[in-house]
């Protein structure tokens, strides 16, 4: 459950985590994790969920990636209450990370910064 949201919402992501086979409270442990991350000091990041591959499942990518995979199966109202919850910590991060220019602009933003 992550605070904040309507029991709408929540449910929502209960079905998006049960339909993909993630266990229950993944989406709010990604969420509790960019946020402490946006937190703590700068270069002190470690946003990489540990499992062993792409499938939703057993998933090997940044917990951020994870929230906008979920961000988008939700409907209009609760993504916009999720995205609500997730805006604060990403301004935190786009404020103490600079663009790497070497990366590819087919990246999701977040993978397309450097920590300083």
């Amino acid at each position: 459950m992550i605070r904040g949201l309507s029991a709408s919402a929540n449910r929502q992501i209960a079905v998006f985590e049960r339909n993909h086979g993630l266990p229950a409270g993944e989406v709010a442990y990604a969420l509790a994790r960019w946020i402490a991350a946006a937190r703590r000091p700068p270069g002190d990041f470690d946003l990489f969920c540990e499992r062993d591959d792409t499938d939703l499942r057993n998933y090997d990518f940044h917990v951020r990636t994870l929230l906008e995979i979920t961000v988008h199966a939700l409907t209009r109202t609760a993504r916009r209450e999720l995205i609500a919850v997730i805006r604060p910590a990403d301004a935190r991060v786009l404020d103490r990370t600079v663009h790497n220019p070497l990366t590819s602009p087919e990246l999701p933003w977040w993978l397309r910064r450097i920590h300083t």
